[in-house]
């Protein structure tokens, strides 16, 4: 998993449960689809997760993961308030 690399965060929900989302980025020169689905398999660790994979499918060097998707707050999307 040396090709590897991920960037990972961890935060409170309301419900006192902890969720976590990672990106995992693979940057070595083989196939990189059974590379990182042996990455998301050894990091999900057999608990319930979303996957999500480029809709395009031109970065398949790229995943990412969230636990607990189901349990985070959902609000009406506004983009006069939330946005990047």
């Amino acid at each position: 998993m040396k090709d590897v690399k991920i960037s990972f965060s961890e935060y409170a929900l309301e419900n006192g449960r902890m969720a976590q989302i990672a990106v995992l980025i693979y940057i070595g020169a083989s196939d990189p689809r059974p590379i990182l689905d042996e990455a998301v398999m050894k990091f999900a660790n057999g608990r319930s997760y979303h996957e999500l994979i480029d809709a395009n499918l031109d970065n398949p060097w790229m995943r990412v993961i969230l636990e607990n998707i189901n349990d985070m707050p959902q609000i009406n999307f506004d983009p006069k308030k939330k946005h990047l």
